[in-house]
């Protein structure tokens, strides 16, 4: 095969796919290449809203109706039937030797819609064939023999003999991006994240709701599990808790943070996870009749970043780019924020003809988007080590959840009054002089800086433990932007089941608030519509 593409991407998982899907739409001609053909297995299972919204604004923004089925799981079970629901966050905090009886939940109310576990074996493949429904050319089971990147162009060879040429090529091909070995753009400098991991798809696991006597206002079994103990984390993801799935399958991992500097793989997952539930015998309950259906991966040390992300004729994307953890679930948020922007920007160098450009603005949003989850999942890891704190920095990552939600639902709500005027032949409504909530940065920067301190501090032993907690209490007292009524910054409540009356009283407070903090929740929160 010899052919010319406007984009080359290499990979079809759910980056190379999405992608594809947008340019496709606006028409330019793609071209992904996959070294591994599709079904194949992934993780990153798991969606939180500010996916799911971004998913529904490419939708809308690219007109790809078939990117909405990702935004809710009662779109995608009906195009997708392996995937799982999620109604919720759950934490379990463990000690060895105890029964757990320190918890959070977050229920996903009616302010989104139900998120999803995607199967992603079916859901990247499911993606891949609706990129080649457009037009994309999908070329599985190739890998890359030669790539070279010049001022002329970019040409592809792969390791059948494929030859390929294009104006751009996009590496989507995550951790073994073979544009970043090529480069030798892989670091780790300046990463206070450090763990690895083990995880599997098993069979036969038990919810954790039939063996455990503390319940939050949904069934734990029902949404995305964590279970947190001093030093790591756990993850338990099922795609069989609806009837609405055929799949009898659940995602399971164990992350450690690494302390020793060991950042090799376990070099037996097996026996550290026999280890791991001997250590914490409740949860091994779940995975009293569990079995395997498919072999361990052990992987080391996880995080890592690029020295550079994009080029004249070059991008490295989401994963490709970098990567930290996959708690709090943001791998997909960070991929879809990275698909918008750099779709939008190809569209726009495309027209009227292509002209090499570096694109310094998704450079600079890809690494200030793994620095933020390095910031938010490092200080989670410190966190662990007591209940106290970790019940303090849950906050933190709420805060951060929520606000970040409120401003992509108001850059939704723009972007489908955008398409609602076109569609009616009036003039398309002039674009946002700013962000929304951008006004509110400053304070919020400074919360995160100061809670950063508070966590540096505590974990440098300048402050005791005592200390910290009462540091965060003070800060979390002087928060003015966050919805009283929402319950975050209170430190006395695990549970956030947000009503439509939480949400009535947030657009109250939100209507005398300041600007910024007025703009944002107005924007962003459901019933502001009426």
């Amino acid at each position: 095969m010899s052919h010319k593409f406007d984009v080359l991407i290499l990979g079809s998982a759910l980056s190379g796919s999405s992608l594809a899907l947008c340019l496709q739409a606006s028409g330019l001609s793609t071209c992904m290449v996959d070294p591994k053909p599709h079904p194949k297995f992934a993780i990153g299972e798991s969606t939180i809203p500010n996916t799911s919204k971004l998913y529904k604004l490419m939708s809308i923004k690219y007109g790809v109706p078939e990117l909405a089925v990702l935004s809710s799981f009662d779109n995608l079970i009906g195009s997708v039937g392996t995937c799982g629901m999620k109604n919720n966050f759950g934490f379990v905090y463990h000690e060895p030797g105890t029964i757990a009886q320190k918890v959070h939940q977050f229920p996903l109310s009616e302010i989104v819609e139900t998120e999803s576990h995607l199967f992603r074996q079916d859901v990247d493949h499911w993606l891949a064939l609706r990129a080649r429904d457009y037009g994309a050319v999908l070329l599985e089971g190739v890998g890359t023999r030669k790539l070279d990147i010049t001022d002329a162009g970019v040409h592809f060879e792969g390791d059948d003999g494929t030859q390929i040429t294009a104006e751009y090529v996009v590496d989507a091909g995550g951790r073994n991006s073979p544009l970043a070995a090529q480069l030798g753009l892989r670091t780790t400098e300046g990463l206070r994240s450090w763990s690895k991991s083990i995880f599997t798809h098993m069979s036969g696991v038990l919810p954790f709701d039939d063996i455990t006597e503390v319940h939050g206002p949904r069934q734990w079994h029902t949404g995305t599990l964590h279970h947190v103990f001093d030093g790591g984390w756990m993850w338990v993801i099922p795609f069989d808790n609806t009837e609405k799935s055929s799949n009898s399958l659940c995602s399971v991992g164990i992350v450690w943070r690494i302390d020793d500097g060991d950042e090799k793989p376990h070099p037996n997952p097996e026996q550290a996870f026999a280890d791991f539930l001997e250590t914490y015998p409740e949860i091994g309950k779940q995975f009293a009749h569990a079995r395997n259906e498919r072999e361990w991966v052990s992987a080391g040390r996880l995080q890592y970043s690029s020295t550079q992300t994009v080029g004249d004729r070059w991008c490295l994307t989401s994963n490709a780019a970098g990567f930290i953890d996959p708690l709090f679930s943001r791998g997909m948020q960070n991929t879809a924020v990275v698909v918008d922007r750099l779709a939008e920007r190809l569209i726009e160098q495309f027209e009227g003809g292509f002209t090499p450009r570096t694109f310094d603005d998704i450079e600079q949003m890809q690494a200030s988007l793994i620095e933020e989850n390095d910031f938010i999942v490092g200080n989670a890891f410190r966190s662990f080590t007591d209940y106290r704190l970790w019940n303090a920095w849950f906050r933190v990552w709420q805060v951060n959840q929520v606000t970040g939600t409120m401003r992509t639902e108001a850059r939704l709500r723009q972007v489908a009054d955008q398409a609602a005027a076109r569609a009616a032949g009036q003039d398309a409504l002039p674009k946002a002089a700013a962000a929304p909530g951008a006004g509110l940065d400053g304070f919020i920067d400074a919360f995160y800086q100061k809670s950063d301190q508070i966590m540096e501090s505590y974990w440098r032993k300048d402050i005791s433990l005592e200390a910290a907690v009462a540091e965060f209490a003070t800060l979390f007292a002087d928060v003015d932007f966050v919805p009283p009524s929402f319950g975050l910054t209170d430190m006395s409540q695990p549970y956030f089941d947000i009503d439509m009356d939480k949400v009535a009283s947030a657009i109250e407070w939100a209507r005398t608030a300041r600007p910024g903090i007025r703009e944002l929740y107005l924007g962003g929160l459901p019933a502001s519509e009426s």
